[in-house]
């Protein structure tokens, strides 16, 4: 009977910390994605609130309100200016696997935290060269990446799309 009982506790035990293991995993994930939608959210609410899209590397010497729409594929940096006046960069770091933002002069900054893996970032950007009240510019934001550390790493592809909200004049 001591050792019937030893096997059933040694089996409840395995099973008790696999669900716990699965607990914790699950919980970061909830954790990673929801820095990822914070993330997001406040690449959206930026760009909503700016103007002078720039899809892009900036070349040297251009000017600080150039605009530009992206190429049909796609480019992987953007500039805007945000409703302070400020210039804004979001681009993709291929060594950190993070979005990086910079505001102005200021050096880059994570916008997107650790635990999470950026893979690809897309801003197809349309309507931000053409005279105002004409077309709405908008922005079509596409990230793919993984939340946790692979490979256990749970994959993503998220696309958003961002219309400008600035006032009329």
């Amino acid at each position: 009977s001591i050792g019937l009982f030893t096997i059933v506790m040694f089996i409840a035990t395995s099973a008790f910390l696999s669900v716990v293991n699965l607990d914790r995993k699950s919980r970061s994930i909830r954790i990673a994605s929801d820095n990822l939608n914070v993330s997001l959210e406040d690449i959206s609410r930026r760009i909503k609130t700016g103007y002078s899209y720039y899809c892009g590397t900036l070349p040297d010497g251009a000017a600080f309100n150039a605009t530009r729409d992206c190429t049909p594929g796609g480019e992987s940096t953007m500039y805007f200016t945000d409703q302070n006046g400020e210039r804004v960069k979001y681009t993709l770091d291929g060594l950190t696997h993070a979005i990086m933002r910079s505001v102005g002069s200021e050096p880059p900054i994570r916008a997107t935290s650790p635990e999470i893996s950026i893979d690809g970032l897309k801003f197809f950007a349309s309507g931000s060269t053409v005279a105002p009240d004409s077309t709405q510019p908008m922005v079509v934001i596409i990230i793919d990446g993984s939340l946790g550390v692979a490979p256990s790493g749970t994959s993503f592809k998220i696309q958003t799309t961002v219309s400008q909200r600035a006032y009329d004049n």
